[in-house]
């Protein structure tokens, strides 16, 4: 199964969704974690060093790299995408036999790579900020027709009016459009950069981690 993360607006948490959600997914079965946003944030959190690649352009096996947790794996950040040219089904048909799931960190713009993302993946999450704005921009990527599950759902999510009123607003669309589990704001989450761990591998016993792995079971 190739999950993939995605949102043409930064900022509203597709790399913290993407680790936990990678973390959850080895404990279940093979996994590989496809960081194919050239910021390498994901690839931050295993270490590996954001640099020219050429992903396309070798042998999946120079490509991908084992990390320290058992069952997930990662092909960390390439540098140099701005020459692609349809490479993604290529890689994808390589690799998808070795793996229960793939999770595919997309960079935040909407461009050849990112319309083969939507394309081949299937499910595409969209995590949105509970403010207008940011369901809009979720909107936009309906508009686009790209790829038939896509599915939204709220990050950082905190017990006001303002954040229940965009609720409201999603339970409103057609239920195939979004999922009812929402991320909430949280030290944890925000600290997993200076712990260089999901929350699920660092406090596997939090609220945060069990809202994480409930989320990966609405998706499968």
């Amino acid at each position: 199964m190739i999950i993939s993360i995605y949102n043409i607006k930064g900022g509203v948490g597709k790399t913290s969704t993407s680790i936990n959600l990678a973390s959850i997914a080895a404990k279940k079965g093979k996994t590989l974690l496809l960081d194919l946003d050239t910021q390498g944030a994901s690839s931050y959190f295993f270490n590996k060093k954001t640099k020219k690649r050429n992903i396309f352009k070798k042998p999946s096996q120079k490509i991908i790299k084992s990390t320290q947790y058992e069952n997930l794996d990662i092909i960390p950040a390439d540098t140099k995408l701005e020459n692609y040219k349809n490479e993604l089904k290529n890689l994808i048909e390589n690799i998808r036999s070795f793996y229960d799931f793939i999770i595919i960190d997309a960079p935040a713009n909407l461009t050849l790579l990112t319309r083969d993302i939507l394309k081949y993946s299937d499910i595409i999450l969209v995590p949105i900020l509970p403010n207008i704005l940011s369901l809009r921009t979720y909107n936009q990527i309906l508009k686009t027709k790209l790829a038939k599950n896509i599915k939204l759902f709220v990050n950082g999510f905190e017990n006001k009016p303002s954040h229940k009123k965009i609720i409201k607003a999603i339970l409103n669309l057609p239920p195939s459009q979004y999922l009812k589990t929402y991320i909430p704001k949280s030290d944890l989450i925000e600290n997993m950069p200076f712990e260089k761990m999901s929350v699920v591998e660092r406090f596997p016993q939090s609220r945060e981690a069990k809202i994480y792995e409930k989320l990966f079971n609405e998706i499968i």
